[in-house]
C-alpha cells in the first residue's frame, strides 16, 4: 500500500551534462541522486552523436573527455581505453600505481571545467530547474530537455 504522503518524500535527482567547446549540451543524462556519479558515464556517453563531416557514418565516440574526479573509477578508464578514447580525469589515489602514469593536463582542464561549469550556470537560469517541483521524474526530464534546447538555440543564433 502506497501513502498519500509519498509525494513529500521525493528522490533527489543528478544531472549529467556533455558539453562541447561553447557550453551546448551534446548529450544529457538524469540519474538517481543516492547513485554514484562515476556510474552514469557509460550511459551518457553512449548518448553521445557528433555531427556528421564528410562521407561515411557519423562518429559516436570523441576524441578526448574531460571529466571530473569522480568519473576516475577504473571501470571508466577501461570502458574509455577500449573505446580508444583519450581521457583528462585527475586521480584521485593517494598511492602509486605500477605502470606508465597518466598524463594530466592541468591548464586546458580547468579550461573545459569552465564550460561545463557554465552550462551548469546556463541550467541554473531555468528557476523551475533549480528546485525540483515536479513529482515525477518525467515531466522534469522534459523540462530539463527543453531548457537545453533554448540553451542550443541560443548558443547557435
Amino acid at each position: 500500500m502506497i501513502g498519500f504522503d509519498a509525494h513529500k518524500r521525493v528522490n533527489g535527482t543528478k544531472i549529467h551534462a556533455v558539453v562541447n567547446e561553447q557550453s551546448a549540451p551534446v548529450a544529457v543524462a538524469i540519474g538517481p541522486a543516492d547513485q554514484h556519479e562515476g556510474k552514469m558515464l557509460i550511459p551518457t556517453m553512449g548518448a553521445i552523436r557528433i555531427e556528421h563531416r564528410g562521407r561515411g557514418r557519423p562518429r559516436k565516440n570523441p576524441k578526448r573527455v574531460y571529466g571530473d574526479t569522480k568519473y576516475g573509477m577504473l571501470l571508466n578508464r577501461f570502458y574509455l581505453d577500449n573505446k580508444k578514447i583519450a581521457s583528462q580525469i585527475p586521480s584521485t589515489a593517494k598511492k602509486r600505481h605500477r605502470g606508465r602514469p597518466r598524463l594530466f593536463d592541468k591548464a586546458t582542464y580547468h579550461k573545459v571545467r569552465y564550460t561545463v561549469e557554465r552550462f551548469f550556470a546556463w541550467i541554473e537560469n531555468f528557476r523551475k530547474l533549480t528546485t525540483r517541483y515536479e513529482r515525477l521524474a518525467e515531466t522534469f526530464s522534459g523540462l530539463f530537455h527543453i531548457a537545453c534546447i533554448m540553451i542550443l538555440w541560443r548558443v547557435l543564433r
